[in-house]
């Protein structure tokens, strides 16, 4: 059992089988679709959202037939599975707790980290080379963007010195608060005649599997991430390289513009003629926004008694597939239900977090 085995293992858990295997192999690859959000949301798998960018579908239909072969899951058909006993045992008793990435949210932090990560290294080169007085070296960097993004942090601090001083005391104050091993990324910085290492050799020198190394990445970059937003003041610098455009990360693009459509007082039938998309499309945008917006108002949708309801069938028949909720509340349509379902998830997740 690899690491990526456990983590696949336990999304299917959460599925439950109320989804083929593909929305976790999406969740995994972060595919910027209403779909993949919203389970992703609903099934609680915000940590592994955009985890590994790069995952190839036949890699991840081989670890699907190893947890098969292992006894751990149970095809039941059109692309669905069951954990089985043992499967469930093997997460509680080896992943769950102490194993579990439980600082990881790719949703909110996946496309922040590499943008988070290639400005840290880059400055962390330059600096160091800075210091020595050299200026012929290959840059770890060659995106244009962020290799201007570094000139204009050097531009604002002036004073090298000074500045690499900063920088040092706030990476070492930070990666000192972590319960991951900051090797895990230490080892990756370049500096003056030293390039960083790849991820497979500081997984070897930490005895550890690669995949398990890039989760271990992930959980402590993203920690760091959600305490520079949490203390800004804290670590100026490392605020400063975290910091992202003011738009919406979490929405994808096209919800994005229903949203501001709707804020300005359209219906979904207007936004839909508006945007020239179908109501169906519309509405994935409505079940993206009430779970991706803290406080988004369900009630223009769904009434309260009708939202207790759809818990109450939810909790009795332990299940977020629609048709059965539909077939106990044939009143309700079937995107009152999804609403009712995605808001419930974001509750929760707030619920979690708080």
């Amino acid at each position: 059992m690899t690491y990526l085995n456990y983590v696949i293992l336990y999304c299917l858990l959460q599925i439950n089988g109320e989804r083929s295997i593909y929305s976790v192999f999406h969740i995994l690859k972060g595919k910027k679709s209403s779909q993949s959000i919203q389970d992703a949301h609903i099934f609680q798998l915000q940590p592994f959202f955009l985890s590994l960018p790069k995952l190839k579908r036949t890699y991840f239909d081989y670890k699907i037939k190893e947890l098969e072969t292992a006894d751990l899951v149970k095809i039941v058909g059109d692309g669905k599975v069951i954990v089985t006993e043992v499967g469930t045992n093997k997460v509680k008793k080896d992943f769950l707790g102490k194993a579990f990435p439980s600082e990881m949210n790719g949703l909110i932090y996946g496309d922040q980290t590499r943008l988070f990560w290639m400005r840290l290294i880059l400055l962390v080169q330059v600096l160091s080379n800075a210091k020595k007085q050299e200026s012929l070296y290959f840059p770890v960097q060659r995106n244009k963007s962020i290799q201007e993004w570094v000139k204009n942090c050097l531009r604002a601090h002036p004073n090298i010195d000074h500045f690499t001083s900063s920088l040092f005391h706030e990476l070492y104050a930070i990666l000192n608060t972590q319960k991951v091993d900051p090797s895990i990324l230490v080892y990756r910085l370049s500096g003056f005649k030293d390039f960083g290492w790849t991820e497979l050799q500081v997984a070897d020198m930490l005895n550890m599997d690669e995949e398990e190394c890039r989760f271990r990445f992930l959980h402590l970059v993203h920690s760091m991430l959600s305490d520079l937003a949490e203390e800004p003041s804290t670590y100026p610098i490392l605020y400063s390289i975290s910091s992202k455009s003011d738009q919406n990360q979490n929405l994808t693009i096209s919800t994005s513009k229903t949203y501001d459509l709707y804020k300005r007082g359209h219906s979904i039938e207007e936004i839909s003629r508006i945007r020239k998309l179908k109501i169906n499309t519309i509405e994935d945008h409505f079940i993206e926004l009430a779970l991706t917006e803290n406080g988004f108002d369900i009630s223009p949708f769904i009434n309260e008694l009708e939202y207790q309801n759809v818990l109450r069938v939810m909790n009795d028949m332990k299940t977020k597939r629609l048709r059965p909720i539909k077939e106990k509340l044939p009143q309700l349509s079937y995107f009152q239900i999804r609403v009712a379902i995605a808001k419930a998830g974001e509750e929760r997740e707030f619920a979690t977090r708080a």
